[in-house]
Parts: C-alpha cells; sequence; structure tokens
C-alpha cells in the first residue's frame, strides 16, 4: 500500500503576442518550475484546466480563429523539475495565444 508524502501544486501562465519582434507564436512552447520531490518517492501529475485562446490587445481580448492544434503536456524532467509543454495554433502560426494551465505533482511512497 503507498503513502503520500507531498502535493505540489502548479500554475503555467503562456503569452506569445506576435509581431516582428517575436517568434511565431503557434511553436511549441515550454516552462518549467522547480518542485520538492521526497527522496524515494513515485509521482503521478494531473491536469485541473487549461485554457487557450487566439488574442488580441495585449492578451484581452478573445480572437475567433479556426483551431489547428492544441497540446498540453505536464511531468516530470530531472528529478525535481516540472515541466509544462503547450501548443494552440491555427493553420498560419502567427496569431497571438495566451494558454493556461493548473494541476498538481502528487508524490507517494
Amino acid at each position: 500500500m503507498a503513502s503520500i508524502v507531498g502535493v505540489a501544486p502548479f500554475f503555467f501562465d503562456f503569452f506569445e503576442p506576435g509581431g516582428p519582434d517575436h517568434l511565431l507564436p503557434g511553436r511549441p512552447l515550454e516552462q518549467t518550475q522547480t518542485v520538492n520531490r521526497p527522496r524515494g518517492s513515485g509521482f503521478v501529475v494531473g491536469l485541473n484546466s487549461f485554457n487557450g485562446a487566439f488574442v488580441t490587445d495585449g492578451g484581452n481580448t478573445l480572437t475567433q480563429r479556426p483551431l489547428g492544434q492544441f497540446e498540453v503536456f505536464a511531468g516530470l524532467r530531472d528529478f525535481n523539475v516540472l515541466v509544462c509543454r503547450v501548443r494552440l495554433t491555427d493553420e498560419n502560426s502567427d496569431d497571438p495565444i495566451r494558454i493556461q494551465v493548473s494541476g498538481w505533482v502528487l508524490f507517494f511512497i
């Protein structure tokens, strides 16, 4: 029987405004956070929510676009690095986007 030895909640916020000074916002994006993983523990990652939108006005206004791909991944890399990868794109991958992801990592022995 396994025992829970910790829970680490997380939240990631991605915003890509597009334009000449930024890479294409439709490309895969990645952020990381350090988590306090107890030695010898196993883990499971759960998503509470994810929200993605094509946006304008600095990320504040929803824009209607055809959906090409929406991808969300969260997991551990190495011992204590939580990684979140996302992608939201239409056909030409140039529209500004905002993606928010929340969840938790449960550690057990």
